[in-house]
């Protein structure tokens, strides 16, 4: 923590500093054009003295007296070169050398016809030259910058002293006492606040200090009453605490007892609940999925067939045209050949070869996607006459493996840990379609590869089978929508959304369940649970 004599010596200092440096600046700046100013008014009454006599020995010719007036210029202070030059002539006069540079100013006066010769002249007055005078303002200033240096100095010499008294009576009659009455404060003792004085010293009595020591008394002695206060309430307050832990610490029990059997039964009855939902929900869906794919499936029988056959058409008409364009060149009538021509360009014919049998195609494969999903919603309908089967689970896991085609990746290792002496009485292409759905979800979760385990495990009431992959896996919000019909967060086009939600449906048709857990950056892990009553070994 900085001190208070710190923070006002800084401010003191450098405040002090700064004026006195932006008055001597002032100060220097002022005497500084002052001194040019008179320079110039100097060398003006010189030039003007030095104008009448000049003018009378340029007009004469006189160089003798040219050269001493100009002489007597140069003993002039910062004056380096003079001379007279005639105006219609190249006739000059000149004493020192001119200089050149930044620092040199150049001074000049026109000569006129002397009074004596204008009656000879018939009273002109005309300028027959001019003296000119250069001055070096280094050499004019060099005096002005010592003097400079010495009102700078002895400035910064009252200002230090000036700081140092400032200091000395700071330190003396206000930091100082502060000072005291901070380190009073601090080492008073909070529990016994009232025990201990504040008074300002004599330097500061009927100052806001003083004020705030008043203050400070009024309050330290409301918070003692506060302490006290709070003090018997607390010892009166752990009474009472005392005497009802014991009957809290019984009822507690009882109620952790209760608390524990309803937590149990409430657990059971959300699980029945929400696998009764469930699987209302999924009847219902199978209802109208099976209505759905029905109504669906004929149209697109219909459209499919109709798609295959216009194909033939269009195959039968490009090669058509391309007969016909064949024979134009044996058309004698040149208009006909015209009008074909024209008619051909207008068509496009080349393009209608290239891009119909791609829209054919197309077609068929969207056709084929939505065969595809009426396919996977008529397995909601009821599979009740479905025969079951007893088949290796092993078996149906290899097949499922061969079918799905990113299992074959470089970049995906799949590890089975699978017996394969349990058979299962089911319907093996339900539950070979369900592994293959779970297969390619574990598959597209890991675009840049990953391992996939795949175990079997036996408890008291089902055979598990567990599909863990180390992918992108999913959050909580993705969680509780993935079984749902259409839910997917792939692309638009890249996915039905039906997947799992196919698998989820089969599962129960098997009588079993299809449950997920699953976090974000940590893959995902579905148990695939057959009832043991279905198990043969």
């Amino acid at each position: 923590m900085t001190s208070i004599d710190k923070k006002l010596t800084l401010q003191v200092v450098i405040w002090s500093l700064l004026a006195g440096l932006v008055f001597s600046g002032i100060q220097m700046v002022v005497d500084y054009r002052d001194a040019q100013s008179k320079f110039n008014e100097s060398v003006a009454s010189l030039l003007e003295r030095a104008a009448t006599t000049s003018a009378l020995s340029l007009y004469n010719y006189d160089q003798r007296g040219l050269t001493a007036e100009l002489q007597s210029i140069l003993t002039f202070p910062g004056v380096v070169a003079t001379e007279v030059t005639e105006t219609n002539t190249d006739f000059t006069v000149r004493q020192g050398e001119r200089p050149t540079g930044d620092h040199i100013l150049r001074f000049s006066r026109p000569l006129y016809v002397p009074e004596q010769y204008r009656a000879a002249n018939g009273g002109d007055v005309s300028v027959i030259g001019d003296i000119i005078l250069y001055a070096d303002m280094e050499v004019v200033t060099a005096g002005f910058e010592r003097r400079a240096v010495i009102v700078l100095l002895a400035d910064l010499g009252r200002t230090v002293a000036l700081i140092v008294v400032l200091l000395m009576v700071l330190r003396l009659r206000l930091t100082g006492p502060v000072r005291r009455l901070t380190r009073r404060l601090i080492e008073a003792d909070v529990h016994t606040p009232t025990q201990h004085t504040f008074d300002v010293e004599e330097s500061l009595k009927g100052t806001e200090l003083d004020d705030l020591t008043s203050k400070m008394h009024a309050l330290v002695s409301a918070m003692q009453s506060e302490v006290e206060q709070r003090v018997a309430a607390e010892n009166k307050a752990n009474q009472l605490n005392e005497q009802l832990e014991e009957k809290v610490h019984a009822r507690t029990r009882e109620l952790h007892e209760s608390n524990t059997n309803l937590q149990s039964s409430l657990d059971q009855l959300q699980k029945m609940q929400a696998l009764l939902l469930q699987a209302q929900r999924m009847a219902s869906l199978g209802h109208l999925a099976a209505g759905v794919a029905h109504e669906i499936n004929n149209p697109v029988a219909v459209v499919y067939s109709n798609i295959a056959t216009l194909s033939e058409y269009l195959s039968e008409l490009i090669e058509l045209a391309e007969e016909y364009h064949q024979a134009e060149d044996k058309i004698a009538d040149n208009d006909l050949r015209t009008v074909l021509e024209n008619m051909r360009g207008a068509i496009d014919l080349g393009f209608v070869k290239e891009d119909g049998p791609e829209l054919i195609s197309a077609s068929k494969h969207s056709l084929e996607r939505v065969r595809n999903i009426v396919g996977e919603l008529r397995t909601f309908a009821d599979s009740d006459s479905l025969e079951r089967e007893k088949i290796s689970l092993g078996d149906m896991l290899r097949e499922a493996i061969d079918s799905v085609a990113c299992c074959g990746r470089d970049d995906i290792r799949l590890i089975t840990l699978v017996e394969d002496d349990i058979e299962l009485e089911v319907v093996p292409s339900q539950v070979r379609l369900v592994l293959s759905k779970v297969l390619e979800n574990a598959c597209e979760a890991m675009p840049e590869g990953g391992n996939i385990e795949v175990a079997s495990e036996l408890s008291d009431d089902y055979v598990n089978l567990v599909v863990k992959d180390n992918g992108c896996g999913m959050d909580s919000t993705e969680l509780e929508k993935a079984i749902n019909p259409f839910y997917s967060s792939k692309a638009v086009g890249e996915g039905t959304g039906l997947g799992l939600t196919v698998a989820y449906n089969l599962m129960l048709n098997q009588g079993g369940e299809l449950s997920l857990s699953s976090e974000k950056d940590h893959g995902t892990q579905v148990i695939l649970k057959f009832p043991r009553d279905n198990v043969l070994f």
